[in-house]
């Protein structure tokens, strides 16, 4: 039995066996889920099919079999595909790294579908990057289950501006210092950050530093202490072109 023809994104691929591609697929319909394109390098159905998987190009696609590893059964572009380079690659990868690593299989997430969509073509078009970033990952927690609260602490009360806290991702947001390795926040960047995150608008240097270093520890926390290989990949392609 094959799935209904239905848009998706190509989160990354692999060689499989000794002509086939195994494909990590967001679909709009189904979430998160893996696909074998069988005949791969070869020049018939298989190959040119195989062209298609590529990151960053909208398709359409079908899929079958009854285990949880599927086959493609059909796909089409849905689009013109974006060719990211430099910075505004890594930004694409990385955030297929994380659904690759974090989104569970086989869970819709039309919500989450169209952000990767908007977020790409913002990537693609944009030279300010950072807060697209943050965007896409707080949406990605939320549908994890695990929400932010910008707007109280630990205990449920109300952030003060005028109080510093200590964000500690298993917790939250504590009053005061918890230790030396703790990243320290004001009441008032957090009351900044949830304007941002309500109206959509823009925050200070100072505060996109911040968010950046929180989102962080909230995502590695989810990672469970195994690290993104694009954040390596990164890191190597900055010495080189220093």
């Amino acid at each position: 039995m094959t799935s209904a023809l239905q848009p998706a994104w190509v989160l990354g691929r692999q060689s499989y066996r000794d002509s086939s591609y195994l494909v990590h697929f967001l679909t709009a319909s189904d979430g998160r889920l893996s696909a074998i394109v069988k005949g791969a390098h070869r020049k018939q159905r298989g190959g040119m099919m195989a062209a298609l998987m590529q990151p960053f190009h909208p398709l359409l696609v079908t899929y079958g079999g009854s285990s949880e590893l599927k086959y493609v059964a059909a796909a089409e572009s849905a689009g013109v595909g974006r060719a990211l380079v430099g910075e505004k690659l890594f930004s694409g990868l990385y955030l297929n790294e994380l659904l690759t690593r974090l989104l569970p299989k086989f869970d819709p997430v039309p919500t989450l579908f169209a952000a990767y969509g908007d977020a790409i073509e913002v990537i693609s078009t944009s030279s300010d990057l950072e807060l697209t970033l943050r965007r896409f990952e707080l949406l990605l927690l939320e549908e994890l289950g695990y929400q932010i609260q910008w707007h109280i602490d630990f205990e449920g009360q109300p952030i003060k501006r005028s109080v510093d806290y200590s964000y500690l991702p298993e917790r939250g947001f504590v009053a005061g210092s918890v230790g030396d390795n703790s990243l320290s926040v004001s009441g008032l960047e957090l009351h900044d950050l949830l304007d941002w995150q309500r109206s959509g608008g823009t925050i200070n240097k100072q505060c996109q530093s911040k968010l950046k270093r929180i989102m962080r520890l909230a995502i590695d926390q989810r990672l469970g202490g195994r690290p993104l290989k694009v954040r390596e990949a990164v890191s190597e392609w900055r010495q080189l072109s220093d």
